[in-house]
């Protein structure tokens, strides 16, 4: 489980590329960014250009894409997870200046650490006494216990995002 805290880390806004980027440039570099969500493939073309459509971020510039919206497409593949892109479009709105999504996207990073140590440090708690058994039944459990505080997560999640 210590393992897991290391990759959970995602980079701080100083650590993204200052340089442009194109598609397959940004694909390359978000799923080892998020490789962390467990699917192989984070983020598609034709999912940065359904975010695009629908609103949720910036077009590219001469289809090339800057920090901004690497900001943009973490913040989303993360969120997306759990809650609906009409939730996302609030926490970011597409027409977001610079600095204002450098602000959000420190702030998010921030508090996935955060959030990162305060689960690994409750599931180690409740993970203890049940892996130093070799009980079957014990290990559901904690797989139960896991799953439905994450449920648990995403209705508090939507009840308190003003507008809702």
């Amino acid at each position: 489980m210590e393992n897991k805290k290391e990759i959970f880390n995602l980079p701080l806004w100083e650590e993204l590329p200052d340089i442009e980027l194109y598609m397959d440039q940004v694909i390359t570099l978000l799923d080892g960014y998020l490789s962390v969500i467990g699917n192989e493939k984070a983020v598609t073309q034709p999912m940065i250009n359904n975010y695009v459509k629908l609103g949720i971020m910036p077009a590219p510039v001469k289809k090339r894409y800057s920090k901004k919206h690497l900001a943009y497409l973490i913040i989303i593949c993360f969120l997306k997870q759990t809650l609906s892109m009409d939730l996302i479009k609030k926490i970011i709105p597409a027409q977001s200046a610079e600095d204002e999504v450098k602000d959000i996207y420190q702030a998010f990073v921030e508090n996935q650490k955060k959030a990162c140590s305060y689960v690994m440090e409750n599931v180690r708690k409740v993970a203890g006494p049940i892996l130093e058994t070799d009980s079957n039944q014990r290990m559901n459990d904690l797989v139960l216990q896991i799953s439905i505080t994450s449920n648990i997560c995403k209705l508090l999640t939507e009840t308190i995002i003003p507008g809702e």
